[in-house]
């Protein structure tokens, strides 16, 4: 028997718990997990989001952090404002800064209204690809009613103005780094700045897309509950 571990999971663009329920269910029942979900209202920007995540986690002793997609910097923010409760770090599909920089010169369009048009096209192959059932098009269509295009607009802003390399460069804790072999959100020189900054972390692959943590979760959760084990 394992000793209780608390794992407080930040999640990506759309800040909500939807895409991160499968992971979840599939931790064993030693590690108790934790959502922080974002604001909708206000700000956005990382050290918004930092000082809403260390509200929602003040009666924690420690706890171990994954930051999924967007949740990775802010995570590498909060393990380094909190560095003596902070007992490893998860970066599942993500990055230190802008994942891809060849986009920065269309920063200017990041407004509400580019960024609904671009979910409405996404939204199609989803929707008339997969059958009412399927448990990503149910949590897709969660995170379109509760998130609004503002809101993503002024998380995707955030993101291009983002550079964590200073925070993962001190990290004094553990850290492990999931990364989808088939990811082209944030591709694969990602996890090489990463490990450029930390060589000494642990690099685990899932298969398929940038959305692996939910498609794959039985398995990120077993590299997960592997990497708390051994602390």
């Amino acid at each position: 028997m394992h000793a209780p571990h608390t794992l407080v999971l930040l999640p990506g663009l759309d800040g909500s718990e939807a895409f991160l329920r499968p992971l979840v269910d599939a931790l064993p029942a030693w590690i108790r997990s934790r959502i922080v979900t974002y604001p909708g209202d206000g700000a956005q920007d990382y050290d918004t989001l930092l000082r809403h995540a260390l509200a929602q986690i003040a009666d924690l002793d420690t706890y171990w952090l994954l930051g999924s997609s967007f949740g990775g910097p802010l995570a590498l923010r909060l393990a380094s404002a909190d560095a003596l409760r902070v007992r490893g770090l998860v970066l599942s599909t993500s990055f230190v800064r802008m994942p891809q920089p060849q986009l920065a010169k269309w920063a200017p369009l990041a407004s509400a209204g580019v960024i609904g048009a671009l979910r409405t096209v996404r939204r199609l192959p989803v929707w008339f690809g997969r059958r009412p059932t399927d448990p990503f098009r149910i949590a897709k269509a969660e995170t379109w009613r509760r998130v609004s295009s503002r809101e993503l607009a002024a998380r995707i802003r955030s993101v291009m103005h983002e550079d964590a390399g200073a925070h993962l460069r001190t990290l004094g804790v553990p850290l492990l780094c999931l990364a989808a072999t088939a990811d082209t959100v944030v591709p694969p020189h990602n996890v090489d700045d990463i490990v450029a900054l930390r060589p000494d972390l642990r690099v685990a692959e899932l298969p398929g897309s940038h959305m692996a943590l939910f498609h794959q979760a039985e398995l990120a959760a077993r590299h997960i509950a592997a990497f708390l084990r051994a602390d």
